[in-house]
């Protein structure tokens, strides 16, 4: 069951001159809403500084929701039809211009895991689902 999740345009944060860099070196670009949490992109560890990543933060927003529903489509696919109940996004980090990692937890159980998205002009694809790497972007075409 594929759930379109940050996806309300009230809620997302995707204008780059509303992005904000919080004390904590977060950039929230989703405020959350009454079934997920808030999603914030992590700078922490950033190389650049927060100016120079608006336009990938708000690349990253605004694909929010096309690259949670890669996620749940590629979890159906391994057979974890419930994804969207026992997960949520939870933070989003910028590994470098082309990449975008994002952390998942457990809604119901505490664990976490990672997907990575790769950037390719103004699309993403899927590439890697926790310890599978190296997914074909065309994973998803009917072969």
């Amino acid at each position: 069951m594929i759930q379109k999740r940050y996806i309300d345009p009230e809620k997302l944060i995707a204008d780059v001159d509303k992005l904000i860099l919080t004390d904590t070196e977060e950039v929230f670009i989703y405020s959350g809403d009454q079934w997920y949490g808030e999603v914030s992109v992590d700078l922490e560890e950033a190389e650049q500084p927060f100016e120079m990543l608006k336009p990938q933060i708000a690349f990253a927003a605004k694909h929010l929701g096309t690259m949670d529903m890669m996620v749940q489509k590629y979890a159906a696919l391994l057979g974890e039809s419930k994804f969207a109940l026992e997960y949520e996004v939870g933070y989003v980090y910028l590994e470098r211009v082309d990449a975008i990692r994002v952390l998942y937890y457990g809604i119901q159980v505490n664990t976490e895991f990672d997907v990575e998205f790769q950037r390719v002009g103004d699309e993403v694809f899927l590439k890697r689902f926790n310890a599978i790497q190296d997914i074909p972007f065309d994973w998803d075409k009917e072969k």
